[in-house]
């Protein structure tokens, strides 16, 4: 149990605790001077510290409080002792009833809070069946017997009528420091939670996970013990933070949650996502149209320029790593089938994590062919797409795919994935991209590019896309060397029709 649960329960327990002590030193202390067992409420009333509760309720109350004199004085008589001892052994029964009923409180049945679906403690008030659970606690003995094996239950059965009436007491004295301590708190919950709902929108809003591509608004989370937990956030399970079965602490506040290890809810791979928002790039294009190379070129002049403005770039999946950009110049065509996206993170002190994420496959896949596979699920949330072509292999009317044939593949699985009609207008940022501009002669300049098309038999391509797509870009991009800033151009331009505040913090020269 949590220290937040154990500050909770030794409230409300200690509160019906201390009440229900004080009316056991008053029935003792009644006892002591009367030599009658009568059962006293703590109630100051002027000179008197309490109240019979016979006297004061004689109808309703009085069969049920002189039974429980008449139990003991049955067995008191049990045993032949004289008078003093009797007096003695009395008092050894009140107080033992009392006690079986303070034990009933430290039983596990009256202090479990341990998640089953979600492997997390649940707030000791919020529990299922709590307020049950709570007010049913001086009667623990019973449940916990139960639960140990059935015949054991007799025991306390047995024992019922010695601490009957102080069960029924401690009850009595719970209801409204519980009933207080559960609104305090479900009125912190609501507003925690109603805020942490409210940033997230705002912000990260929805997570990615690069290994199945599917998008979620919350990944789950594996403890250092191994527990695999939902999502922490202000609920049921806690306000500032849940605490797994184990006993370990996970924040479930924004902005404390960035370090937890992730994983996807769909495909349960171990993923990355920081709480950054989430900007989703689809590359397409034919193969060797050179997307990859495009992506790579990117990344490091995304790095370079990050560096000079005081922001940290880190790509966390291996495609995209620092040997692969290094290796850029060499790299080879992409495997057929479905790809890890790839995905880096940029950070600085003045903006919330962003986390770029590439959907780059072989170029195979958009060939011209019957029964293609949809198993694109990126681009149901992509922020942009960058379509890249080899204006060398065009002009000289290669063997490879045409633009227009490409696109006529794509546009057949990115209308079929997201149900839109064929002749849907769509908004998202399409940027066409001519690659190898570096060795062309004469280069390309961005406004050559749509041109370039027409003229080299693509004009039925450049209508019919910006027919379909209503925010297009052309642009032509180095990728080989060093000198390739212009391939993050396209990149940062769909960057900057999502994300302003980024691109505006990392501008691209």
């Amino acid at each position: 149990m949590n220290g937040m649960n154990k500050a909770v329960v030794g409230a409300v327990f200690g509160i019906a605790l201390i009440y229900s002590l004080l009316s056991l030193m008053l029935t003792v202390q009644g006892f002591l001077d009367t030599g009658v067992v009568t059962l006293m409420l703590f109630a100051p009333n002027g000179d008197a510290l309490g109240i019979d509760l016979s006297e004061e309720l004689p109808e309703l109350l009085s069969p049920v409080m002189e039974l429980y004199p008449n139990i003991l004085d049955a067995l008191v008589g049990l045993m032949p002792f004289d008078a003093e001892m009797t007096r003695n052994l009395t008092l050894v029964l009140i107080v033992v009833g009392f006690a079986l009923s303070a034990a009933g409180m430290a039983t596990k049945p009256s202090l479990e809070v341990s998640g089953t679906s979600n492997p997390a403690e649940y707030m000791w008030t919020h529990r299922p069946k709590a307020t049950a659970k709570a007010l049913g606690a001086p009667w623990g003995l019973l449940t916990a017997c139960y639960r140990k094996h059935k015949a054991l239950v007799i025991v306390p059965i047995i024992l019922l009528p010695l601490y009957f009436p102080w069960s029924v007491m401690m009850t009595v004295a719970m209801v409204i420091p519980f009933a207080i301590v559960k609104g305090v708190t479900s009125v912190r919950m609501r507003s925690a939670s109603k805020k942490e709902r409210k940033d997230y929108e705002s912000s990260t809003h929805y997570a990615v996970c690069p290994k199945c591509k599917r998008n979620f608004e919350r990944p789950k989370v594996r403890c250092s013990c191994g527990l695999e937990l939902d999502y922490p956030v202000p609920n049921v399970y806690g306000i500032k933070k849940h605490t797994c079965n184990n006993g370990h602490p996970i924040p479930c506040v924004s902005g404390k949650r960035s370090d937890l290890r992730t994983i996807c809810p769909y495909c349960g791979s171990d993923i990355e996502t920081r709480e950054a928002i989430p900007i989703s790039i689809a590359m397409v294009g034919a193969v060797g149209s050179g997307k990859t190379t495009l992506m790579l070129a990117s990344v490091k002049s995304i790095t370079q320029m990050g560096r000079t403005r005081d922001v940290t770039v880190e790509a966390v999946t291996p495609g995209i790593s620092k040997n692969a950009v290094a290796a850029k110049d060499v790299v080879a065509k992409s495997a057929p089938g479905e790809l890890d996206s790839e995905c880096m993170f940029i950070r600085s002190r003045t903006l919330q994590d962003r986390e770029i994420i590439f959907n780059d496959i072989s170029g195979q896949e958009y060939e011209p062919k019957e029964n293609k596979i949809l198993f694109e699920e990126f681009f149901t949330y992509s922020d942009g797409i960058i379509f890249t072509f080899d204006p060398i292999a065009l002009r000289r009317q290669g063997r490879g795919a045409t633009p227009s044939e490409v696109f006529e593949s794509f546009h057949y699985m990115y209308t079929q994935i997201n149900g839109f009609s064929p002749n849907k207008v769509n908004n998202i940022p399409m940027a066409v991209v001519a690659t190898r501009n570096d060795v062309m002669n004469p280069k390309l300049k961005d406004e050559d590019v749509r041109q370039f098309l027409i003229d080299n038999g693509q004009n039925g391509f450049v209508k019919v896309l910006e027919s379909l797509f209503s925010n297009v870009r052309y642009f032509a991009a180095n990728s080989l060397g060093d000198e390739c800033v212009s391939a993050a151009r396209p990149i940062w331009w769909i960057v900057g029709e999502s994300d302003r505040e980024l691109h505006d913090a990392v501008p691209i020269e």
